[in-house]
């Protein structure tokens, strides 16, 4: 039984909301009916393996530096490179200091008859990002797209000015 709060509304999932889940097979069988799980997952730059390329690079310029200009050819500065690659490997190899991070966070949202204005709330965060709200609340709660106030006809509509 997982513990579940509402991040829309900060009800809880009661022991009456997994009364039945016992009964549930495939995926997400300790979801209780009615509730709604939502997960965003996100791919960003890690600062710990930006923190290593700067190290490598100052490195790199350092060991540089104390060569004589006249013996800076390329297969001297590759095999340096390739000597502070090596000095690296063994820790760019560790999880921790992958190129990036994956985060994710989930997040429950009640059913919406379990708190009053919780269906206007799915409502609004469905709207936001562009999900069906059928798909998360009750169908007597979906609710029609109200006429916006450019698409409803006028009360003059039809009328035709008096030329002056």
């Amino acid at each position: 039984m997982l513990d579940l709060t509402c991040a829309l509304s900060g009800v809880t999932a009661t022991e009456d909301d997994y009364a039945d889940t016992d009964d549930y097979v495939g995926d997400h069988t300790d979801l209780p009916e009615g509730w709604t799980k939502i997960t965003v997952t996100m791919r960003r730059g890690n600062p710990a393996w930006e923190a290593v390329q700067e190290v490598k690079e100052l490195t790199a310029m350092q060991l540089l530096s104390q060569i004589p200009d006249e013996s800076r050819t390329p297969d001297v500065t590759g095999a340096v490179m390739l000597q502070i690659e090596a000095q690296f490997a063994a820790l760019e190899a560790r999880r921790e200091y992958e190129r990036t991070i994956v985060d994710t966070q989930t997040l429950y949202v009640a059913p919406a008859e379990r708190v009053e204005g919780l269906g206007a709330e799915i409502t609004s965060l469905c709207e936001t990002l562009g999900i069906d709200a059928a798909m998360l609340l009750p169908e007597e709660e979906v609710e029609e797209e109200p006429e916006k106030a450019e698409d409803a006809p006028s009360e003059d509509a039809g009328e035709v000015p008096e030329a002056g």
